[in-house]
């Protein structure tokens, strides 16, 4: 098994420290979540390689799945596929890896596989991206960029999105929810939402979880 990961690592072209670090952080992963030592790799090389601009290092991303893993109705197992899965579109919305990690808590209220998640939220923050979805939201009044004119990120999006979406009418709820999610991650959307304005939200109590992970 710790050839195998470490095989998998060396294909990456890292080095022998740093290949038996992640190597050992990968078999970490397997106990974990009962993946295989190729699917570990590649998670957390995800993981690593889409966040690498804060820094992150594979112990820290296996710190932060354990904790929140621990605190919530999410598996460490989901958290992985899911940010394999939406790591570089959550970066290019200017999401954190303890946001990402926070939001994908969702799972707690929709009881989809993590890759399903993973996969909403990669349309989703694709979505946001859209300049005629950003004009839409703006023309009912939902902020996307702050005071200065800058691009809000995908999450800020997302919470503004929610504190209004229920002075909405039934018609433009269903339509801006189609144009923000597509068709088929309406429900993982309205999820997320009904989360993020609640006052007891799991989204605030896992970014603190996660980012308070040593």
């Amino acid at each position: 098994v710790v050839a195998e990961a470490a095989t998998e690592l060396a294909r990456q072209g890292l080095g022998m420290e740093k290949t038996l670090t992640r190597t050992k952080d990968a078999l970490i992963l397997t106990r974990l979540t009962g993946m295989d030592a190729a699917e570990a790799v590649k998670s957390l090389t995800a993981a690593v390689n889409s966040f690498n601009k804060e820094g992150v290092t594979s112990a820290q991303v296996i710190n932060k799945m354990a904790k929140v893993d621990a605190a919530f109705a999410v598996s460490s197992d989901d958290l992985a596929k899911a940010i394999s899965r939406v790591g570089a579109s959550a970066v290019s919305a200017g999401v954190s890896m303890d946001e990402l990690l926070a939001i994908t808590a969702v799972q707690q209220r929709t009881a989809r596989g993590g890759a399903v998640i993973g996969n909403a939220f990669k349309t989703i923050f694709t979505r946001l991206q859209r300049k005629d979805v950003l004009q839409n939201l703006r023309n009912l009044g939902i902020a996307v960029t702050d005071f200065n004119g800058e691009a809000l990120s995908g999450i800020q999006v997302l919470q503004n999105l929610a504190g209004g979406f229920n002075t909405l009418s039934k018609a433009t709820q269903a339509q801006t929810a189609e144009q923000v999610a597509g068709v088929f991650q309406v429900n993982i959307l309205k999820a997320a939402m009904a989360d993020l304005s609640s006052t007891t939200s799991n989204y605030g109590r896992a970014l603190r979880t996660s980012a308070g992970a040593t």
